[in-house]
């Protein structure tokens, strides 16, 4: 088990270093890390359940310039873990990732920080033409990162046993509450989502979309080949119906 939680402990770290060193590979996504917790800790179906979950619940947070958003990396990973090593599955795990996202928030905001040092020696060296330094700072910032490793692999070491007597510990009307909040976060994250991208000229289109999936019952294949469709037929439009100046 002991490697399980070292293997769970890696992928936390390769979550933080996604964007920066893989060239936004999605390993930072839940999505993409509960199925991967999931295969270590030998339940790949609640990995892919969970994972899916709590992407739709964190789907409209994206790292945009120097912005700095709740971790999801780190909170798909130690969230999903959890989960399956309590056996309660994808609601506990949704109330558990908002805070292990936004304390990890706090350990990347402290790790930029110290980055700014090694952002300096890394133009110092630039301006003297020295590769080799420019090379060194630039990977320097990759060591800051590790405790992440480490602090995934106490929490799943140490914390399955506590998260599994505390979640026994919850009521069920409070469990109920879980349960229902599991549903309605996922609505939060697209309605972001939505807000983001929303505009008069789409509005219809995502509109026809519910409506053929909830009073139609189509599925999300269905809605998708329809609207690939429309895409064609709109552009084939605009190539028989030149625009006028």
């Amino acid at each position: 088990m002991i490697i399980k939680f070292i293997l769970i402990g890696l992928l936390g770290y390769i979550s933080t270093i996604d964007e920066r060193v893989l060239g936004a590979s999605m390993m930072n996504r839940p999505i993409i890390l509960g199925p991967l917790v999931g295969l270590i800790l030998g339940d790949l179906h609640q990995g892919i359940i969970i994972g899916a979950t709590l992407e739709t619940m964190f789907i409209g947070i994206v790292t945009i310039g120097a912005a700095l958003p709740p971790d999801v990396g780190v909170a798909g990973v130690l969230a999903t873990a959890l989960a399956i090593l309590t056996n309660t599955g994808a609601d506990v795990a949704v109330t558990l990732a908002l805070p292990f996202a936004v304390l990890a928030q706090g350990y990347n905001m402290f790790v930029f920080t110290i980055n700014s040092y090694f952002v300096s020696k890394g133009i110092k060296s630039a301006e003297e033409g020295s590769p080799r330094k420019m090379a060194k700072w630039h990977f320097t910032p990759l060591l800051v990162r590790f405790p992440v490793a480490i602090l995934c692999f106490l929490v799943v070491y140490l914390g399955a046993d506590a998260a599994n007597f505390l979640v026994n510990l919850i009521p069920k009307k409070v469990m109920g509450g879980f349960t229902v909040a599991a549903g309605l976060l996922p609505a939060v994250g697209f309605a972001m989502l939505v807000q983001m991208m929303i505009s008069k000229k789409l509005a219809p289109f995502f509109f026809i979309g519910f409506i053929l999936a909830t009073y139609f019952k189509m599925d999300v294949i269905g809605v998708s080949v329809l609207a690939l469709l429309i895409v064609l037929i709109i552009l084939s439009w605009k190539k028989l119906v030149p625009e006028e100046d």
